[in-house]
């Protein structure tokens, strides 16, 4: 109140004056009354815009300011439409257009385009829904064609509600509206331009149900929907092969299932043909079938590729334990290390990486396994063998500097790189010493 007191003091105007005052307090009639008296009485044109007081402010245009009549008209229509009283909002979008105005300017074209969708939505609301699909296609705009698509659709007029929605664009829509008419022909010349994946396995449902199965796989590949795919190929289309590409491809658990329960003896034969075991072992991994797919490996010497599978698909911590007391049997220090690592035993997954010298990835894995750790004395025992007291065979220093920078223990990070550098130069490779010490710098400035 003291802010708006403040903007009328300096008006000198005694019936202005009192009008603003009226109208501080609420009493608007009394205010227009006085606006409407005093010098300045498009105020209470203002006013009743102000309090989106359309109808008077109608009638008080249409004697203060003509000009402004379809911007009030406009204005009162979308707040008719909001309360749903659709045919006075018709009437007013209709008094809002202007006609052959003098100058078309940007302003001009907006507020016509606005009144006129509002047309084309209320004469489908009141029932003239030829007209109204007319004026939605003649504009320009997108959304008003959506708009009255909606509207259609409300109304059960799924037909024009799918020409709308394909004229603007929304073909997801268009398609959804075509699967609830059950035009199946017109959702086909939709599909390739359909986005969503719900409406492919709903296309592809219906095709099933319609005993058109190479129409229903194709949907169910577009949906990314590879369980019904998988089915499609081997329940109905008698194509194992196929079924088992699109398991490894897809990475589909319950798709493997069913392909393995079905094929049980084609699997083994079609990947022998191929001589591609460790495919079968994926296979039979991506089934559940893990003693199957152990006992492939043993037989085929495809250990590592059954690791690589069990590993990758997320084994459990026995599962893990497993394969490293396997590989430690074997005498294989790195993996039985990286097994022991992936299952939690990081202090024995230290000592058999430690025992394969300055083997590049069983260094990375053993940094990894102290990181993991959070124990000193496992910290204390790879810094001492990376210095080369363990063995009498100093490492790499970047091994030291990526322990350093694994722990957090940046200024130690940072003196391993200087020396590292200083290294590099020394032997001439100064892009290498550049590297370094700019990867320093980038782990100072994140920490």
């Amino acid at each position: 109140m003291g802010l708006a007191l403040e903007g009328i003091v300096a008006i000198e105007e005694k019936t202005l004056l009192a009008a603003h005052v009226a109208m501080l307090l609420g009493r608007y009639d009394q205010a227009e009354q006085l606006f409407l008296k005093s010098s300045q009485p498009k105020e209470a044109l203002s006013m009743r815009r102000d309090l989106l007081d359309w109808s008077k402010a109608l009638a008080l245009a249409e004697q203060l300011a003509p000009t402004e009549i379809p911007y009030i008209s406009r204005e009162y229509a979308q707040q008719l439409e909001f309360m749903g009283d659709y045919p006075s909002a018709l009437a007013h979008y209709e008094n809002g257009v202007i006609e052959d105005p003098e100058e078309e300017t940007e302003q001009i074209l907006e507020h016509n385009e606005v009144c006129r969708s509002g047309l084309a939505r209320m004469s489908i609301r009141t029932g003239d829904i030829r007209k109204g699909i007319q004026l939605a296609r003649d504009l320009h705009g997108r959304v008003v064609k959506r708009d009255c698509a909606i509207i259609l659709e409300q109304l059960k007029q799924y037909g024009e509600a799918a020409d709308l929605y394909e004229l603007g664009q929304f073909y997801d829509r268009a398609a959804a509206v075509c699967l609830k008419a059950k035009a199946w022909g017109k959702v086909g010349e939709l599909l390739p331009k359909v986005r969503s994946p719900k409406i492919h396995a709903q296309y592809g449902k219906v095709m099933e149900a319609e005993k058109r199965y190479k129409e229903a796989a194709v949907a169910y590949r577009n949906a990314r929907d590879y369980d019904n795919l998988v089915r499609m190929l081997l329940d109905h289309l008698n194509m194992a092969e196929e079924a088992v590409k699109v398991v490894r491809e897809s990475r589909s658990i319950e798709g493997a299932k069913l392909v393995a329960k079905v094929t049980e003896l084609i699997i083994p034969r079609f990947f022998s043909q191929l001589g591609d075991h460790a495919s079968a072992i994926r296979f039979l991994v991506l089934s559940n079938c893990q003693q199957e797919a152990f006992q492939l490996a043993e037989a085929t010497d495809h250990i590592a590729d059954y690791a690589d599978s069990v590993e990758a698909d997320g084994a459990s911590q026995d599962q893990l334990a497993f394969l490293a007391e396997y590989f430690s049997n074997a005498g294989d220090s790195h993996n039985a290390g990286r097994f022991y690592l992936r299952a939690g035993h990081y202090r024995a997954a230290l000592e058999y990486l430690m025992n394969c010298g300055e083997n590049h990835e069983s260094l990375i894995l053993a940094i990894e396994a102290v990181a993991a750790a959070g124990d000193n004395k496992l910290t204390a025992r790879l810094t001492d063998y990376l210095m080369g007291e363990v063995d009498g065979i100093p490492k790499d220093a970047k091994y030291l500097f990526r322990l350093y920078v694994a722990l957090g223990m940046t200024r130690e990070a940072a003196t391993t790189a200087v020396v590292i550098a200083r290294q590099e130069q020394e032997q001439g490779s100064y892009t290498v010493a550049r590297n370094v010490l700019l990867a320093m710098y980038q782990v100072r400035r994140a920490s």
